[in-house]
């Protein structure tokens, strides 16, 4: 269920500055307390309203506890790779781990029967000029073979444990075609046996598209490394993650994806919200649980 925001989100103006943050402080004192209480939770409005309920990440399971959820039922088991690139000076270096845990846990509460890997957290860096996040530091970047190698390794671990559905996700760009080959080729391997491997890349390229259409129709260019979406999705995750006083426009040109500056960023972050950063975190997880439960619908029954 897709959190629903009556007012514009996109009525807001961006960050001015000391003087523009103290004009509401019931409101900014509103807007923390709800950011501190959804970010705890899952990112959905399905995850939000089912509460905690039993917990989804194998790292707080046993093993025992892992065997009764795949002799019970027929969980999935979601790998979501995140990453490790700078984001400017405005975002922390953790943002694709905390929104791939935010969301991963979403979409598996959504599902009600899913079990989400721990989060990976490396992803390639390299584009055709080389690795532009090299150079700051704190970015960790990973080869594209290492890349495959790992995420391969973890798949083949669940299912040897006994997994017979996993879905392979991303948050970084970087690494979307990767993962769709190597579940591919894992689900050609395995579908004798019963188990199939799916890619959920909707989550990331169709919700993408559909969040940077939507602002540039409302006028805003929300693309960009650091950009709009980027930033507000990461303040939605974790609070305390967007230093807000240091948001200032980069490159707006083409919706926001234009060149990376020197600073490491591009697009205009000023408008950056919590409720803005849920609502696009909504969308993703909409379409990520609506494509999982196709291909799990269209393989079947557990056998």
């Amino acid at each position: 269920m897709q959190t629903i925001i009556r007012r514009n989100p996109y009525r807001t103006k961006p960050h001015q500055g000391r003087s523009a943050r103290k004009a509401t402080p019931a409101g900014s004192a509103h807007l923390l307390a709800v950011a501190a209480l959804l970010a705890s939770q899952a990112v959905s409005g399905a995850a939000f309203a089912a509460g905690r309920g039993p917990g989804v990440f194998l790292e707080d399971m046993t093993t025992n506890e892992v065997r009764a959820k795949l002799d019970a039922g027929c969980p999935v088991g979601i790998i979501f790779s995140a990453g490790g690139e700078q984001t400017g000076p405005h975002v922390v270096l953790g943002k694709h781990i905390f929104r791939a845990r935010a969301y991963g846990e979403a979409i598996a509460r959504n599902l009600g029967d899913a079990i989400v890997a721990p989060v990976q957290p490396f992803a390639p860096n390299s584009s055709p000029r080389g690795d532009p996040h090299a150079a700051f530091a704190g970015s960790i970047g990973i080869s594209t073979q290492t890349f495959i190698a790992l995420n391969e390794e973890i798949a083949r671990s669940l299912v040897d444990g006994g997994f017979r559905r996993v879905a392979l996700l991303g948050d970084h760009g970087n690494g979307q075609k990767e993962l769709r080959t190597l579940a591919a080729k894992l689900d050609g391997e395995y579908a004798g046996r019963g188990v199939r491997v799916f890619f959920v890349g909707g989550g990331y390229d169709r919700a993408r598209r559909q969040i940077e259409a939507e602002s540039m129709a409302a006028g805003i260019p929300a693309g960009g490394h650091g950009g709009l979406w980027d930033t507000a999705e990461t303040l939605a995750a974790k609070p305390g993650s967007v230093r807000m006083k240091l948001l200032r426009a980069g490159d707006v040109s083409n919706g926001g994806n234009g060149r990376m500056n020197e600073e490491g960023f591009s697009g205009d972050p000023r408008r950056t919200t919590v409720a803005l950063g849920k609502r696009y975190a909504a969308i993703r997880v909409r379409h990520a649980t609506d494509e999982l439960r196709t291909y799990l619908k269209d393989a079947g029954p557990c056998r």
